[in-house]
């Protein structure tokens, strides 16, 4: 998988899991993977997250200052 569709594909899974309620297992089912690997791809992604401060100035650029799913607009 080429790196854009895969940064497409994670951010779906971020706000599927963290905005819209879905279950891992429902996630897993709608990208052919497992319960696991949704929470694999997940906890890789707030791992690499913790690592890198925040250094946005502006309030609405930090976290929750996005509109839902900004990427795909």
């Amino acid at each position: 998988m080429a790196d854009r569709e895969r940064d497409m594909r994670d951010l779906d899974i971020m706000h599927r899991a963290q905005s819209a309620g879905e279950s891992y297992a429902a996630i897993g089912k709608r990208y052919k993977l497992t319960r696991a690997a949704i929470g694999g791809i997940i906890k890789r992604i707030r791992d690499a997250s913790d690592d890198v401060p925040c250094r946005c100035r502006k309030p609405e650029n930090r976290d929750g200052g996005m509109p839902p799913r900004w990427w795909a607009e």
